[in-house]
């Protein structure tokens, strides 16, 4: 694909998207975008849910960190501890693409994705969405190709959505199915998996919700003084370790989307559209948006938008974080968010593998997957997750991927964009001011 070519693709695509997300209730576009459908292929799927511990332990860790690193001031909603619903993927061999899932019980499609597992590492896969659509069967082939590459399992979570479910609903079912690898209760298709051997990965708003859960392993570390906090999961005492790491695929760090500059610099070379949809008087409303009360944003209140467990970009602290892999097109509209904050971990001493593809769009492995960057993005997606699952030296790394011939040029992570601190929280507070909330009748100014 040429240049020329994949310009006119972008173009399409963030016409059609536009047209469709602009004119669609969100309760049908989750409808849409989050149903389940057969496996097909080479793909093993297995079905679960995640039983919902007895004790309010995995909620109280999570509103602990909110009041720590909040300021007092924000509102949110408290969730019910509920079941999980969650998909296993593996690889399944010596079959046709077109090839039917079998007719047999979930646990056996768990049995036969066991057998062909050959290494130990675990992939707890969070899918992307802007914390409102998608599902697990909209990332399987993505889930599956990790599978596959990595010769391991993904556990993709099924996290209840925004705006039906706002913060900090989803972020609660992340940790309990990461618990639950690590301590699967009686009845659980899966053995006990080590935290040495689990790697969180993402795309998009998935990887935000990844971050979050790793700001949560770190205030509850500090608040215990160590760095194995623990807490009661199903009937036993239990350590909340970090993972081996994380890997991310076009990660959004700030759920606004819209607070730096290349939201609006790069519109004409990505993929998404303009604005975030469902903000603007004349919205098709239904049963689920606006929301009741009204809020400015899909994913929580306007008071916790620039809350550390909401927006990675506003966390201050990482030290302790586990190695980090970045995709991101050179040309994404979220990418000097994803600058910053690979930045801003770096110089703490975080290793980050930086990998940054000339033009290309958010999420264009899922978008183009036969594109020649998707494939290449894949493989460094998957060896990063291998790296970190054997327990590699990860030193931090940038490479910037140039579209003539795959040429690679060096990049400085810790010196990747020259948008300061300061500007970064002065934006944030600019952009906060602006928020109103969305009644269906007037504008909230949540965009540009």
């Amino acid at each position: 694909m040429s240049e020329e070519d994949l310009t006119d693709a972008i173009k399409t695509i963030r016409t059609l998207l536009t047209a469709r997300m602009l004119d669609t209730p969100v309760g049908t576009l989750q409808r849409e975008t989050g149903a389940d459908r057969e496996a097909r292929g080479a793909c093993w799927v297995s079905r679960v849910v995640l039983p919902a511990p007895a004790e309010n332990d995995t909620l109280n860790v999570i509103l602990g960190a909110v009041r720590g690193l909040g300021n007092g001031n924000e509102s949110y909603t408290i969730p019910a501890i509920e079941n999980v619903r969650a998909q296993w993927t593996g690889h399944r061999a010596g079959v046709t693409k077109h090839e039917p899932e079998p007719n047999i019980s979930e646990a056996k499609k768990f049995y036969h994705l066991q057998e062909e597992i050959k290494s130990p590492i675990t992939i707890l896969y969070i899918h992307g969405g802007n914390n409102y659509l998608l599902g697990p069967a909209a990332r399987r082939a993505t889930t599956s190709k990790l599978a596959r590459l990595t010769t391991g399992k993904c556990l993709a979570v099924q996290y209840r959505l925004a705006p039906q479910n706002p913060f900090p609903a989803a972020l609660l079912d992340c940790l309990i199915a990461y618990l639950t690898l690590l301590y699967p209760p009686a009845g659980s298709p899966n053995a006990s998996a080590l935290a040495r051997h689990v790697v969180f990965a993402g795309d998009s708003g998935g990887a935000g919700l990844a971050l979050s859960l790793v700001q949560v392993i770190l205030y509850a570390g500090k608040q215990q003084g160590t760095e194995n906090p623990t807490l009661e999961f199903h009937g036993q005492k239990v350590v909340l370790p970090m993972p081996a790491g994380l890997a991310f695929q076009s990660p959004s760090v700030d759920p606004q989307l819209t607070t730096l500059p290349s939201w609006a610099a790069n519109f004409e070379y990505d993929a998404v559209p303009r604005d975030p949809p469902g903000y603007d008087a004349g919205f098709p409303m239904d049963e689920v948006w606006p929301s009741n009360p009204a809020r400015g944003n899909y994913y929580c209140e306007t008071s916790m938008l620039y809350h550390p467990l909401v927006c990675a970009m506003a966390a201050n602290e990482w030290r302790g974080c586990p190695p980090i892999y970045m995709a991101i097109g050179s040309k994404e509209r979220i990418v000097d968010a994803a600058k910053y904050f690979a930045q801003h971990v770096a110089t703490q001493g975080v290793p980050v593998l930086w990998e940054e593809f000339e033009l290309m769009p958010h999420n264009w492995p899922m978008t183009f997957p036969n594109h020649r960057f998707s494939e290449k993005c894949y493989r460094s997606w998957a060896k990063a997750c291998s790296s970190f699952a054997d327990g590699l030296n990860i030193q931090t790394r940038g490479t910037f991927i140039m579209l003539e011939h795959s040429q690679e040029r060096e990049l400085e992570v810790t010196r990747v964009t020259n948008i300061s601190n300061d500007e970064v929280r002065r934006l944030m507070r600019q952009k906060e001011s602006s928020i109103r909330p969305f009644t269906g009748q007037a504008v909230a100014k949540c965009h540009l």
